[in-house]
């Protein structure tokens, strides 16, 4: 029916005829072919950017570039756990008031159009996305920043910056790449469009080239203030396609490639030169329930859906295994007490599903699967087998693919679309405030719209209660009533490799966010 899925598994099959090909011949990649120069990385990405603007983008395809390019006042050890926050562009911070934070910045921080940053830079760059009054920065703030309110310049080196209320959380979002610093002066000479096109950060590399969607040429700023990064330049180059990816990889046109599934390691191990780095990511693939259709307003209707879904099936089929069927919307790198092993909502009882559509009154009307055939690793596939398991429970499923994501407009006619919700910072808040906040994009579409009564007083709690009892207690509370809702379709957290040259020394960060690609000092190497 779906014909994409079936030719994206011919290509995949194709990728790894000729691995296993090169690996019979007793070929090395890297020994038959000229050696790349050392400086260069060049990366193959399955989904790239329409433009680069720190303040402004939030998906997953974007942030495997900022880390690269900018800096924020506060940053993290990549790998700490607990979250452990370092000095970046601010060298010292303190709270002088329940609601104001001091910041001393760094001098004589140079930005990648020779200017030297200072206070205004931070104030123009927060206030962008703590108050913004262009449309582009209401995803920020939604996710991270709507309980901020304003920076004050004490001087050119130190801010003060106020949130509206007192919160917990205030050195984790301020560490948050979206609270990266621009230059106030070259957004206001070139306007914020070319700006997004060819930013100036101060971060370690600099935007040479960006052509939307394609290829983007980050090059060294010679003038970082921090240690000199490993490579000269960084090369992204857009190939969508699994199978073309690995052939990339193995032809030597690229060094690195991201999203390779589990049922491809094996081939590329294969062949001598390259190594694989992989986790199940703390990510949920997730379809977002249009609450405010008429359709699917029905809670009942919600928890079937929900309960026709065979979570560990889907991960073994889909990723080997390897990835995490999820029993509730969080994981396991909380830590204790915030994370809650014995909470169990997300089961597969077919019985049960069918006995929900019953006393819905569901009468076989047909229910739309969108997906995104390139953006989520086997969202097609994914997409494919859950309308399997929907009918098994006579659910009447359409499946439609389109080409690019509809975030905004119109979504009246939507019965459901595939998100995903990472891990923004390892706390429930940063996978749950992140998304599902009054002042997310869902919420604000009107397709999460929670009828319970006690949600906003619980959420209240569980966002900003300061004593850990409270906030706990609150926080299992609210995971209680999101699975009462059921306005969410959480799929899996999905196993997803990087492959690269064997000489190429890099893990996945575990304190930032899911897909960032960290290609500073001491977060890669390579030992050519």
């Amino acid at each position: 029916m779906i014909h994409p899925i079936r030719a994206g598994r011919r290509a995949w099959l194709r990728a790894a005829t000729t691995l296993a090909a090169l690996a019979a011949c007793g070929l090395s990649a890297v020994s038959t072919a000229q050696a790349q120069a050392p400086r260069e990385l060049r990366i193959g990405v399955a989904s790239h950017v329409r433009s680069l603007d720190v303040n402004e983008a939030t998906g997953n395809n974007e942030a495997q570039f900022l880390h690269n390019l900018y800096d924020t006042l506060i940053e993290r050890d990549n790998y700490a756990s607990p979250l452990k926050f370092v000095p970046g562009l601010a060298t010292s911070w303190k709270m002088v008031a329940p609601t104001t934070m001091e910041l001393v910045l760094r001098d004589g921080v140079v930005m990648h159009d020779g200017s030297v940053m200072g206070a205004e830079d931070v104030k123009f760059s927060l206030e962008r996305v703590f108050a913004p009054k262009d449309p582009r920065f209401r995803a920020a703030n939604g996710r991270f920043f709507y309980n901020f309110k304003s920076v004050d310049v004490v001087d050119r080196l130190t801010v003060r910056i106020h949130t509206h209320r007192p919160d917990p959380l205030m050195e984790t979002l301020l560490s948050a790449r979206n609270a990266g610093i621009t230059s106030k002066a070259y957004v206001e000479k070139v306007g914020l469009d070319a700006a997004a096109l060819k930013p100036v950060g101060t971060g370690p590399y600099k935007v040479e080239l960006l052509k939307p969607n394609e290829q983007a040429i980050l090059v060294r700023h010679d003038k970082f203030w921090g240690e000199r990064p490993p490579f000269d330049k960084l090369t992204y180059i857009r190939i969508p396609e699994v199978a073309a990816r690995i052939t990339a990889l193995v032809n030597k046109e690229v060094d690195f490639i991201t999203n390779v599934p589990p049922d491809q390691e094996a081939a590329v191990r294969r062949v001598k030169g390259f190594r694989i780095v992989g986790a199940a990511l703390p990510i949920f693939h997730v379809w977002v329930i249009n609450m405010s259709h008429p359709q699917m307003a029905n809670p009942d209707l919600r928890r079937a859906l929900n309960l026709a879904i065979d979570r560990e099936l889907l991960v073994k089929a889909l990723w080997g295994g390897r990835g995490k069927a999820p029993k509730a919307h969080q994981f396991a790198e909380y830590g204790e007490p915030l994370y809650m092993p014995d909470l169990n909502f997300y089961r597969y009882d077919l019985e049960g599903a069918k006995a929900l559509l019953k006393k819905a009154n569901y009468k076989g009307e047909p229910i739309e699967i969108v997906f995104f055939p390139e953006y989520y690793l086997y969202g097609d596939l994914g997409a494919q087998a859950v309308a399997d398991m929907w009918k098994k429970a006579g659910i009447n499923v359409k499946l439609r693919q389109s080409e690019a994501f509809f975030g905004t407009g119109d979504h009246t006619h939507v019965h459901m679309r595939p998100w995903s919700n990472p891990m923004y910072y390892p706390d429930p808040m940063g996978a749950f405030d992140t998304h599902w906040s009054p002042s997310s994009w869902v919420s604000q579409k009107g397709l999460w719209k929670p009828a319970s009564p006690d949600w906003k007083a619980t959420y209240e709690k569980a966002r900003f209660a300061t004593d850990q009892k409270e906030r706990v207690a609150a926080y299992r509370k609210l995971q209680e009533l999101a699975d009462a809702e059921s306005g969410w379709i959480v799929l899996y957290q999905p196993y997803e490799g990087y492959a690269m040259r064997e000489d190429i020394e890099w893990k996945i960060p575990t304190a930032q966010r899911p897909y960032e690609l960290t290609f500073r000092a001491g977060q890669v190497s390579s030992k050519r």
